[in-house]
């Protein structure tokens, strides 16, 4: 195979263009079918090892031209095909689609050029089901009493639907956790299933431990995501933006050790008092409780509550252990991991009543497309991640902001600079959390640069409830009118 360590490409050229070979064409891929199939061979490896460098050795070739490789398929499929996400690089859609079908390939060829005899068939199986690819790459000799990588998978594949829980449980956590080279991500359907096994109460305590370790590890992909996100919002309505349901859903599960005040919240009850209804969902830690009183928004401890509030008001606050006890126990697990979960990234889809937009906070630019892609295919007309806030979508107008908006199909990415209003200060003496959101609120406190995070805030809110899609030099302007016009009454918005 061309491209081996310590092969030039100046070299390689001059090669092929000796041996009468076609010069490659200005997008650098192969001009031959047949040439094109090597990296069809390469993408195998990648999405087997998870790494370039893994792919690299596996194939006998250097990093530098597996990375090549990678650009080359890239440029083919016109896809990123591999993202970075936790301790590797994860499959995109598309990529996962090409998975299986890369395997039968590859692993077909490898029984071709096998130069011992093909091992005894294994024995017939109990459970009728379509042969599936091995999920390995398999060496040509393995110790005695080893079953092979392709006797793995049919047993894998015989613990169907129609299995107990824990047996299905089992072979999720077998397929996502066996090891580098051993493993693949799961689909939406088995995702959906093994967290709905979760929920139910159906698991082993050992089992979720491994699932969601083995997951956090890997890094989730959008299909995980979404069969995640579908069996935790079993119940809920389709985020369809129908008559009744909020314009704007609003997840807010920021970690209980931030302790900065929640300038969300004055931003959230802006938009609400400009006629936009606004869920809000997140932890009731004992920070957001006081200031949710002191600016008046309504805490709902069941969905037809939350309704209610939103129908005389237009902003509510919904805890999520009044819906999601389950999910909030899973959350409760960081105790004893000191490190986040997947769940993390499925409380923010949840969408209780089924809003059309939602925007979130995310940590990197990784999890604003997985994101805005996972919301897409669940049904949200339009979505916005800010990734220099994590948890909930609040502004940082003293730093860059990058944002993701989704919404009619496409994908925008967008960098707002900082701006001219400072970095925040620290909490003046003789106010707590929520006296100082109060002031702020009333006017009773000028604070430039708590001003202007509410405002930036409440703009990022009317750029994903808009259908136009206003610019964020538009959304602001709208946010100060609102601002001017806003109610300081100690009412109910």
């Amino acid at each position: 195979m061309a491209g081996r360590s310590g092969t030039t490409g100046a070299a390689m050229t001059q090669r092929n263009r000796a041996a009468g070979e076609p010069p490659e064409p200005q997008d650098g891929l192969p001009v031959s079918p047949l040439a094109r199939l090597r990296l069809l061979v390469a993408l195998d490896a990648l999405l087997v090892e998870g790494s370039v460098s893994g792919a690299a050795a596996s194939l006998g070739l250097s990093t530098p031209a597996m990375s090549r490789m990678l650009g080359q398929l890239r440029t083919m499929y016109g896809d990123d095909l591999l993202r970075r996400a936790g301790g590797r690089m994860v499959p995109t859609a598309r990529a996962g689609e090409l998975r299986l079908r890369l395997r039968a390939l590859v692993s077909d060829a490898e029984a071709l050029m096998r130069p011992d005899p093909a091992p005894a068939p294994a024995p017939p199986l109990k459970l009728s089901m379509p042969q599936h690819p091995p999920l390995a790459r398999q060496d040509h000799l393995l110790p005695e009493g080893q079953p092979d990588s392709a006797t793995i998978t049919r047993h894998l594949f015989s613990i169907g639907h129609n299995h107990p829980p824990q047996e299905r449980l089992a072979r999720y956590i077998a397929t996502i956790g066996a090891g580098r080279g051993r493993t693949r991500p799961l689909d939406e359907t088995e995702a959906a299933d093994a967290f709905g096994i979760v929920l139910d109460g159906e698991a082993d305590p050992i089992q979720i431990g491994a699932l969601l370790v083995a997951l956090q590890y890997r890094g989730v992909t959008t299909a995980e995501l979404v069969g995640m996100a579908r069996a935790a919002r079993r119940g809920f309505p389709p985020p369809t933006g129908a008559e009744g349901a909020p314009d704007l859903d609003w997840p807010a599960y920021r970690s209980p050790r931030n302790r900065r005040p929640p300038w969300f919240l004055l931003a959230a009850k802006l938009l609400a008092g400009g006629g936009h209804r606004v869920l809000l969902h997140g932890f009731s830690d004992g920070l957001f409780d006081p200031v949710l009183k002191a600016l008046d928004i309504p805490v709902a401890l069941s969905l037809p509550e939350a309704r209610a509030a939103l129908s005389q008001g237009s902003c509510a606050f919904l805890p999520l252990s009044a819906v999601e006890p389950q999910v909030q126990a899973l959350l409760n697990l960081y105790r004893l991991f000191e490190m986040r979960a997947p769940v993390n990234l499925v409380v923010q889809l949840l969408n209780p009543l089924g809003a059309g937009a939602s925007v979130f906070g995310v940590p990197s630019a990784g999890n604003a497309r997985l994101h805005g892609e996972a919301a897409a295919q669940l049904g949200w007309s339009r979505s916005l991640s800010v990734e220099s806030h994590r948890d909930v979508a609040q502004a940082t107008p003293h730093r860059m902001m990058k944002l993701v908006l989704t919404g009619a199909g496409e994908t925008r990415e967008i960098g707002v600079p900082p701006g001219d209003a400072g970095t925040p200060q620290s909490q003046p003496p003789g106010y707590d959390v929520a006296d100082l959101c109060a002031a702020v609120w009333s006017g009773a406190l000028r604070d430039p640069a708590a001003l202007a995070t509410v405002l930036d805030t409440a703009a990022l809110g009317l750029m994903a409830i808009s259908a136009e899609g206003p610019d964020m030099a538009g959304a602001r302007r709208m946010a100060a009118e609102l601002w001017e016009r806003r109610s300081t009454a100690q009412r109910r918005v």
